[in-house]
């Protein structure tokens, strides 16, 4: 349990926020919206609720968009309803009482290799800002830093938008979690990026310059390493196939075989 005498902050700025954590030299459990989890606190370190920081924001500049990360899941379905993709991905991992609570800051700690958000997220190509460092890093990144750092929150993601953006997945019933999942990412220049989740390990994420027909290859190795209790890497690497087929349709490249 967290000791009775906590401290508790809300800070309005960032510069208040500075000066608590200079108090506190630096720690500090950070409350960020949705999935709190108390067995999981400092209570040597103080509460910091970020609620006030105006860090729920979502906007655009042309091709540029920037999502706070006490954004709620819902809020990023509601920005981006024309990705059907993003729409499946959602649906499928939670219901909307917890896409209503949960923010990206928390989820982003939290999601597994399982995740057919994450999995849509990466293949966006997110740059992930955090509080209090100011650090910036690409997602697949901050996946491998925050499991040996818990001291800091994600205050901002950033992302080019795609030309397009297609997902596909398979499972043992529609709304259950994938045993395979697959974004991939269209650029203006033709370049695809693909995720490839579903298993337990963290999704690998795969660039395709020009050539979407390499990406067949490129796939089915991404899952060699993919047995666990949910499916063998056998299955996953024959449905890999199947899915890529699928989002390479989706994005416009027709007519193309596997390897």
């Amino acid at each position: 349990m967290v000791n009775e005498m906590t401290a508790y902050f809300r800070p309005k700025t960032l510069v208040e926020l500075d000066e608590i954590l200079a108090k506190f030299e630096g720690k500090a459990n950070f409350l960020a919206g949705g999935n709190y989890d108390s067995t999981k606190l400092d209570e040597t370190a103080p509460l910091i609720d970020l609620q006030d920081l105006g860090l729920d924001q979502i906007s655009s500049s042309g091709s540029n968009v920037a999502i706070g990360g006490l954004a709620n899941l819902q809020q990023l379905g509601d920005a981006f309803q024309s990705w059907d993709g993003l729409q499946e991905a959602l649906s499928v991992e939670a219901g909307l009482n917890v896409r209503n609570s949960l923010s990206l800051a928390n989820f982003l700690r939290s999601a597994d290799g399982r995740s057919p958000l994450l999995c849509v997220l990466l293949a966006l190509a997110l740059t992930v800002e955090l509080l209090p460092s100011g650090k910036s890093l690409p997602l697949e990144k901050y996946l491998v830093y925050q499991q040996g750092d818990k001291s800091e929150v994600v205050s901002k993601v950033t992302l080019t938008l795609p030309k397009n953006l297609a997902y596909e997945a398979v499972a043992r019933a529609p709304k259950d979690r994938p045993l395979v999942c697959m974004a991939a990412a269209l650029d203006d220049s033709g370049g695809l990026r693909i995720a490839c989740g579903g298993m337990q390990t963290p999704p690998q994420v795969l660039s395709v310059p020009r050539d979407p027909q390499s990406a067949f290859d490129l796939v089915r190795r991404a899952y060699e390493q993919g047995d666990d209790a949910w499916a063998s890497a056998t299955y996953r690497q024959a449905m890999s196939q199947v899915l890529l087929r699928r989002l390479l349709q989706s994005l416009g490249f027709l007519g193309l075989e596997e390897s």
